[in-house]
């Protein structure tokens, strides 16, 4: 099986489009996406690209058609995304049954998949914000003292060893 090859134009009108949504100009977005003639197998990441353009700049009804085809293509967890937007779309568009929907709908797809994300406003504009906690345990053990041989590689060895106020034979 032969996977279709996407025009170089086609990729840097979508990076472009993101890059303006993400210094919150909106209609900078949609005027790349506009340029797009066929995103091909990006046709998901398209039309997110497209719904949340139209949602920033208030244009909320017609934001929902490409958000729900973002969100009908994307798998889980990806698909979380369009529908957090679906959710602010058919609320501002006076559709409160189906925010519901959509809101229950990513709620469902982020304990399914586990993960937890958080936006937080900037403006207009909505940036998911995943939480990691990472552990970190480092143990130190003492060198194994071994044979030296004489040679160049232990030149470090003959200068004057700097003391960081640690004694090596306390543990």
């Amino acid at each position: 099986m032969m996977i279709p090859r996407i025009p170089q134009k086609t990729v840097r009108k979508l990076i472009a489009a993101e890059g303006y949504l993400e210094l919150g100009m909106p209609i900078q977005a949609l005027r790349e996406l506009d340029k797009v003639t066929d995103p091909g197998s990006l046709t998901a990441s398209y039309s997110f690209l497209r719904g949340e353009s139209l949602k920033r700049v208030g244009r909320y009804s017609e934001a929902i058609k490409p958000l729900q085809y973002a969100a009908d293509l994307l798998p889980i967890p990806h698909s979380q995304l369009p529908w957090k937007s679906l959710e602010t779309c058919y609320r501002e568009s006076g559709q409160s049954e189906l925010a519901d929907t959509a809101e229950r709908t990513a709620d469902e797809i982020a304990s399914e998949a586990n993960i937890h994300l958080r936006f937080d406003p900037l403006g207009t504009q909505f940036n998911p914000v995943i939480h990691h906690e990472v552990h970190l345990t480092i143990s130190f053990e003492p060198a194994q003292e071994a044979d030296e041989p004489d040679s160049d590689e232990n030149f470090l060895l003959d200068e004057e060893s700097e003391d960081f106020g640690l004694d090596p034979d306390e543990e």
